[in-house]
């Protein structure tokens, strides 16, 4: 897949100028953005979060609860949930409008069950009302 990218890119670029291949290379990565894909899933004794282009595996993290340090829940926009699991070491991982929004609850029966820290902000709390 890496080397068929590398050829389109060898191709296009000798195809035009030089002037324009910063505008085509600009356009190139937008696209790629376009199709990165991500994943959430919640296990019984873990978490697996993956970032995936062309339904490939780039990223993928395995958080067990002893790797979590809180759970914040917080909102986005005008009616959206978000969270963001903090990790003692690592990257943090922000997950926002999660499908189905059901997630969200089984998120926080995760946290729960592994007795991990959960932090509601006043935005998240009027938007749990809400339902």
């Amino acid at each position: 897949m890496t080397i068929i990218f590398v050829l389109f890119m060898n191709v296009v670029l000798d195809y035009f100028d030089g002037s324009s291949s910063l505008l085509l290379l600009g356009f190139i990565v937008a696209v790629v953005f376009a199709l990165i894909r991500f994943r959430f899933n919640i296990h019984d004794e873990h978490l697996v979060y993956e970032i995936l282009i062309f339904n490939q595996s780039i990223v993928k993290q395995r958080i067990s609860p002893e790797d979590i340090s809180q759970l914040k829940f917080t909102r986005v926009g005008w009616a959206k949930k978000a969270a963001k699991i903090n990790v003692n070491k690592g990257i943090n991982v922000r997950l926002a409008v999660l499908e189905p929004p059901k997630a969200y609850d089984h998120l926080i029966e995760f946290a729960k069950k592994h007795d991990i820290t959960i932090v509601k902000t006043k935005d998240y709390l009027i938007l749990e009302r809400m339902k």
